[in-house]
């Protein structure tokens, strides 16, 4: 079932109110949701219980600064909440959610997940130097989207054809269409059983936000096959890629904050990479010099090997690179290249298992030919 909440364009105002119902009615035993700093100049997701707390909340910041779903895997891999927990998630982290759920990283168990419509968020750094300027980020980006304009958005955003949540949202916060009240939108039982006690006022025609949402993705999908046509040019051939990644720092910042990166014992970070000082002597005696630090074409393509499969091009990996490389676009890129040979969509359904983990006799049967 689908719920208008008026808001008078108050969409964040509207969505406190509702999440501070729902603590105040025992319907969850916790929420976690983008809460800003004391500073004020930044949100993080966080755990919240005392329901003063979620004045402080804004579940469509824009700004992301860590993956929700590798904060939920962290909370839930050795055991599932004993209590009713709502998670509030972009789409991008959604489908890095069902991502994890596939490669038992999550325990979904007692989780509701509330997903928001999501036009785009700021560069990290952008929002926190708007935000100590005096300059109100929230409210630029309000009107941002009022105005269609996702001019200065980050890249990731203004090539994600994913602006709504997948069906594993159980409840969707939405504004795209709403003339500026807020939609709540039941996906799954759980989410009914959530918005059934409110008595809101059903939302009665999407037609205009599935319009608004069919433009952004078509905008989206024509400006991604531009970036994704350069990239392929800037990148082709081992020279080009190396110039790509040339400011690589080998810090690992980028596989820290992959959603998909999640290895217990990482090989990167294994002895495999521990030499003897005679090593690198050996290895300017052949080549007349060597680069320091090593490997880090290495790391980056076998990384890709690795992820590329179950990349959702969230962005992440770029944020955090401190050497400004722009990895998204090339991980996306590369994403995209394998998950089409698989026929494989990451975050589309948890019944579809990851190429990663799964081996078929037939498979690629005409890289063989």
């Amino acid at each position: 079932m689908n719920y208008r909440v008026k808001a008078n364009r108050d969409i964040v105002g509207k969505a406190r109110e509702f999440f501070t119902d729902i603590l105040d009615k025992n319907l969850l035993d916790g929420i976690i949701v983008p809460l800003e700093l004391p500073s004020g100049k930044s949100y993080f997701p966080t755990l919240v219980k005392d329901k003063k707390l979620i004045e402080r909340a804004n579940p469509f910041v824009p700004v992301f600064q860590v993956s929700v779903a590798t904060q939920v895997s962290k909370m839930t891999r050795l055991s599932p909440f004993e209590g009713k927990i709502g998670v509030v998630m972009r789409p991008c982290d959604l489908r890095n959610y069902v991502e994890l759920i596939k490669f038992n990283q999550i325990d979904p168990t007692n989780l509701v997940i509330f997903g928001v419509d999501c036009y785009g968020v700021f560069d990290p750094n952008r929002f926190k130097d708007m935000a100590i300027s005096g300059e109100k980020p929230a409210d630029k980006f309000w009107d941002m989207v009022e105005k269609d304009d996702e001019s200065e958005l980050r890249r990731a955003c203004r090539s994600c054809t994913t602006p709504v949540p997948n069906r594993y949202a159980d409840v969707v916060l939405g504004y795209f269409g709403s003339s500026g009240d807020l939609l709540l939108m039941a996906q799954t039982e759980k989410g009914e059983e959530i918005l059934s006690g409110f008595g809101f006022e059903e939302a009665g025609s999407l037609d205009e936000r599935e319009k608004i949402v069919s433009s952004i993705k078509e905008r989206r999908a024509s400006f991604w096959e531009k970036v994704k046509e350069e990239t392929r040019k800037e990148t082709s051939g081992v020279d080009n890629l190396l110039a790509f990644l040339g400011n690589c720092i080998d810090c690992h910042n980028c596989k820290d904050q992959c959603p998909i990166c999640f290895c217990k014992e990482c090989f990167w970070e294994s002895p495999t990479f521990e030499f003897q000082s005679s090593d690198y002597m050996d290895w300017a005696n052949k080549r007349g010099g060597v680069r320091l630090p090593t490997d880090t074409l290495f790391f980056h393509l076998g990384r890709l090997a690795h992820m590329s499969s179950s990349c959702t091009g969230c962005g992440l990996c770029e944020d955090a690179c401190p050497r400004e490389i722009e990895l998204q676009r090339l991980f996306k890129m590369v994403g995209e290249n394998v998950q089409k040979a698989f026929d494989y969509e990451p975050g589309r359904d948890i019944e579809d298992r990851p190429p990663l983990t799964t081996f078929k006799e037939e498979e690629l049967l005409e890289l063989g030919e």
